[in-house]
């Protein structure tokens, strides 16, 4: 009885079992797919464009206020009033806060 068929089956198989484990090795190794950084990777690719798209947009609103600032003379009063407070001489300012109002006073209906 010829059992060299059983012998060469039996290294294909110890064959396949040791190459299975050599590639499962490295995965285990590192911990998961290249798949999930991938995905992590293009989510945060993702996010960093929208930053850079807001960025864009609030860098063109400054461009127009420095050219607004520098073209009109009407500008230069308004940024003054809007980001520094000012006010002209003689002027009342009235300043209006969101919230609750006020409580009204006891004995008051």
């Amino acid at each position: 009885m010829d059992l060299s068929w059983r012998r060469w089956a039996l290294r294909v198989g110890a064959a396949a079992l040791i190459a299975v484990v050599a590639a499962a090795w490295p995965y285990r190794l590192i911990g998961g797919s290249a798949s999930d950084e991938v995905d992590r990777l293009a989510g945060e690719l993702d996010r960093t464009r929208r930053a850079a798209a807001v960025q864009r947009r609030h860098i063109a609103e400054l461009r127009r206020e420095i050219d607004a600032l520098a073209d009109e003379p009407t500008a230069i009063e308004e940024f003054a009033r809007r980001e520094l407070g000012m006010v002209r001489p003689g002027e009342v300012v009235l300043r209006f806060e969101s919230g609750k109002p006020p409580a009204p006073a006891k004995g008051v209906e």
